[in-house]
């Protein structure tokens, strides 16, 4: 007679615990609970940038930029308040990233950084701000030493947008046929033209749908 296997040798397979689910849920909502109270602690102007009360503090919009040189451009630009600044100059600092795309059909991703006055009250409406962003490769950027192009923008709320101008940095940025400017020239403009761009309030498809707009 066959002896039958004995079941007390052959412990049951455990089955996937949901607990281990729901501490790793618990703990991203805790995550999240605690940077939203730190952001509401200490920058709490972030939950207004543009105007009305909004949950995750940040701010995204694009704009269309017309260079008389050089031709159409549309930038995008995401930001939220950094840590990063100078204890001696103390600002509102911002940091993010932005995406530039030409006429040509090439898109420039951007390391942004910028400020505004320290202090800042809930609403921003009014209030000067600076951008700043060059391009950086998402996987590279830290490896390359060329991080052309770059620009320079600086003007102020106007709720929900931004009225800024580039201070002549696009045509410094780029050449008349579109192209990235890689030289060294001394005698080169600094400021041919200043071209103004107004940031919209908006999302990454409005983005994408101006760029294909541009590059026909």
């Amino acid at each position: 007679m066959r002896t039958l296997p004995n079941p007390a040798r052959f412990p049951a397979r455990r089955k996937p615990r949901m607990g281990c689910l729901l501490q790793c849920f618990l703990a991203l909502v805790l995550g999240a609970v605690c940077y939203l109270g730190i952001r509401a602690a200490f920058t709490p102007w972030a939950f207004y940038l543009g105007g009305p009360f909004h949950i995750l503090p940040y701010w995204q919009g694009w704009g269309q930029m017309h260079s008389k040189i050089s031709g159409d451009y549309v930038l995008f630009v995401r930001f939220e308040p950094s840590t990063r600044g100078s204890r001696m100059f103390p600002a509102s600092n911002l940091s993010g990233t932005a995406y530039l795309c030409t006429r040509r059909g090439e898109q420039f991703r951007m390391h942004l950084g910028g400020g505004m006055r320290a202090h800042l009250n809930l609403s921003t409406n009014g209030e000067a701000i600076h951008l700043y962003m060059d391009y950086w490769p998402a996987l590279t950027g830290q490896f390359i030493g060329d991080h052309r192009p770059s620009l320079d923008l600086r003007g102020r709320w106007e709720n929900p947008n931004l009225a800024m101008n580039d201070g002549g940095s696009l045509a410094r940025a780029f050449e008349p046929d579109g192209t990235v400017y890689r030289g060294h020239s001394t005698s080169r403009p600094y400021a041919p033209e200043i071209v103004p761009v107004t940031i919209n309030q908006g999302s990454w498809s409005d983005f994408e749908s101006a760029c294909r707009a541009i590059h026909k």
